[in-house]
């Protein structure tokens, strides 16, 4: 159990004259408290708007990320530059061990490939398949 704050998951924002988080900042907060109500997360209480206390993933949460699932989304190879783009599964898995390759399979994995790609459709199509699965 540890405190979990906005600005660890969305990064640093300083209120306005009048005291207001930007929209953004919102919508991590109330993000952490629509996943509380699905029950992926459990917390003790709020820290003002900046957070939940005690925070803790659920079973739930943790089953849906540690699943094994098929590539979800895979980058696509531009034709023009074809010699340097090549798939991330396929960069992965050529040679790998079959738990290296099933450990790239896991979900919370596929999704932390997503989030440092910054790819927004490959972020969107994981986080789908997690709330859909």
């Amino acid at each position: 159990k540890s405190p979990l704050y906005v600005d660890d998951v969305a990064g640093v924002d300083d209120p306005d004259e009048y005291g207001l988080h930007s929209p953004d900042y919102t919508a991590g907060f109330f993000a952490m408290l629509w996943l509380a109500d699905e029950q992926y997360i459990r917390y003790m209480d709020t820290i003002r708007q900046d957070g939940v206390d005690q925070a803790v993933l659920t079973h739930k949460a943790f089953l849906k990320l540690t699943q094994v699932s098929e590539p979800i989304y895979q980058t696509t190879i531009d034709q023009t530059e074809e010699t340097d783009l090549i798939s991330s599964v396929q960069t992965q898995d050529t040679g790998s061990s079959p738990s290296v390759i099933e450990d790239h399979m896991l979900v919370i994995n596929q999704l932390r490939h997503a989030l440092r790609s910054g790819d927004s459709i490959a972020i969107a199509k994981v986080v789908r398949h997690i709330l859909h699965s």
